[in-house]
């Protein structure tokens, strides 16, 4: 008989319910009639949630390469969407911010999320929800903060 391995099987089935949630997500956005890819979808909502960001933290919190936030955003630029300006308090750096051609966008992806949460609150009972949500914090902020880096290293981020 084979040994149950719990991280194995966690990790696993967060990986497929990662890849349910976005194709869902992905038919829904097209459904929308959004001709938007996944990365540009998520450039949009990360910088109207977050205006003036840099393009180096978008590229952190989007978990990619900088090259591949500023291929994005040059074309993000050339359709109207984002304007790069100077960082007054870094030169090297750039705040991002969304020009009104982007707003449209960003209202439709914002409703198709909004009914994709109300679809899935339909589906699941809120207190499950709750607790699967502080059960996934606490194994990510253990798993995060338990590595063999420097103790500071791990102590920024935990």
């Amino acid at each position: 008989m084979s040994e149950i391995k719990p991280l194995v099987s966690l990790y696993t089935l967060i990986k497929d319910l990662d890849q349910v949630l976005r194709r869902r997500f992905e038919e829904r956005v097209r459904a929308a009639g959004l001709d938007l890819s996944r990365p540009q979808y998520r450039v949009l909502i990360f910088l109207d949630r977050n205006p003036g960001i840099t393009q180096a933290r978008l590229a952190e919190m989007l978990d990619v390469e900088k090259m591949t936030v500023t291929g994005l955003l040059d074309r993000m630029e050339k359709r109207g969407w984002v304007e790069r300006r100077r960082d007054p308090n870094d030169r090297r750096a750039y705040s991002l911010h969304l020009l009104p051609p982007a707003r449209p966008v960003v209202d439709q992806l914002e409703a198709v999320i909004a009914q994709w949460q109300e679809d899935y609150n339909a589906r699941l009972p809120a207190d499950v929800v709750v607790r699967m949500i502080g059960d996934l914090q606490l194994l990510k902020t253990r798993l995060t903060c338990d590595s063999d880096e420097p103790a500071a290293d791990a102590a920024k981020r935990c």
